[in-house]
């Protein structure tokens, strides 16, 4: 009995030594709009559908900080994706990088190829291992600006299988301005098309989506092209502020704060750790020859992989409370909590041992060898040795 309890605590204690991946370790949905890049990055080939495509994505995606690439498409289209632990947050540092392709070109507009991608992040209060819980915004340097709009619901058109090209007769690098029909109940963008050019001739509507009819929703920020030639031949799309993906050069992007989370009301709240990221096109405009705007990811990275989830004093809004306790009798761990919250347990290097959910009342949580643990009930936190 005595060699099986020191087994036991041996391979613990092996798990409570592996690091944390700092790199994507899966993707869980790939949902583009349509776009000049879309069913080429990644590729789709006849048959696949979206569980394949989130395959996809995820090899190019995971296990390096810019591995690959993939294309989000126009306005709407996004990715979600998770590391092999929760992404902590810090208080008053960055917690997590999103690489694009962004460059910059015209140093006096400060910009080039800017596409920026607003990014959302859960937690995963059921515990269901699925990116299906409440999502808060990273509020952006544009969250605020009264030409932003919030909650926009866009609907694409797929192309008949008779639809005819009408090119555009001043630039024949437009092959088709009216290529894909979107439409919206927003009076201040109603309708509009994406635009197909000679440069990509495949199908720009992601071809694994069932149905005539692919409807999102999103933030949609200011449009930030500028046509530097004044006759549609010249484009340089700008850089915003901080809090957006593929905005800004990543040598020159300092990365995303936690901290910027805010709820549907634009409350600011504090959320000690997320499970989630989604990663969403937020621009809806053609740039000529150039195509729609539409986001690039590269690639993520937690800036901090080994940090632990702390209790802060924060002047923002919980994103649960509740009336939750923790302590040891016993040589085990005994918890209190109101039904249906999200308990973890981590150790020092912040590895998730132990993960459930709460029954209600007071309930054993089982015995852990001898050292120091975060408990983490939602909002609360406690240190147990």
């Amino acid at each position: 009995m005595k060699r099986e309890l020191i087994v036991a605590a041996t391979a613990t204690m092996s798990l409570l030594a592996c690091a944390n991946n700092p790199y994507i370790s899966k993707v869980y949905e790939y949902v583009p709009a349509p776009g000049q890049f879309i069913n080429t990055m990644p590729e789709w080939n006849d048959g696949q559908d979206h569980g394949d495509m989130a395959a996809a994505a995820q090899t190019q995606l995971a296990g390096d900080a810019m591995p690959g690439m993939i294309c989000l498409g126009a306005f709407g289209g996004y990715v979600i994706f998770g590391f092999d632990h929760p992404v902590v947050n810090v208080a008053g540092e960055y917690d997590l990088k999103i690489y694009g392709n962004a460059f910059i070109s015209d140093k006096e507009l400060n910009g080039g190829s800017c596409e920026p991608g607003v990014v959302w992040v859960s937690r995963d209060d059921n515990g269901n291992g699925l990116p299906d819980d409440r999502w808060y915004q990273l509020a952006g340097s544009e969250y605020y600006n009264p030409a932003t709009i919030h909650n926009f619901t866009i609907r694409y058109h797929k192309p008949a299988a008779d639809h005819e090209a009408v090119p555009d007769p001043d630039n024949r690098l437009i092959t088709d301005m009216e290529y894909i029909r979107w439409t919206s109940d927003n009076p201040l963008r109603p309708e509009g098309y994406i635009q197909a050019n000679s440069f990509h001739r495949q199908s720009y509507w992601p071809e694994w989506h069932e149905g005539e009819i692919l409807e999102l929703t999103g933030t949609l920020l200011p449009d930030n092209a500028v046509d530097t030639s004044g006759k549609g031949t010249s484009w340089v799309t700008c850089a915003y502020g901080e809090g957006y993906v593929d905005n800004m050069p990543n040598n020159e992007d300092p990365g995303l704060k936690l901290e910027w989370a805010v709820d549907e009301n634009g409350d600011k709240v504090w959320l000690p750790a997320v499970d989630f990221i989604k990663v969403q096109s937020a621009m809806l405009q053609n740039t000529g020859w150039l195509g729609e705007s539409s986001t690039e990811v590269c690639g993520a990275e937690d800036l901090h992989p080994e940090a632990l989830p702390e209790a802060a004093e924060s002047p923002y809004i919980n994103a649960d409370t509740h009336n939750a306790a923790a302590w040891v009798e016993n040589g085990m761990i005994w918890v209190k909590a109101d039904a249906g919250m999200r308990l973890n347990i981590y150790t020092t290097t912040g590895s998730v041992i132990h993960s459930a959910i709460t029954a209600g009342g007071i309930e054993q949580v089982g015995a852990l060898p001898r050292g120091l643990y975060i408990i983490e009930i939602g909002s609360y936190r406690k240190k147990l040795y």
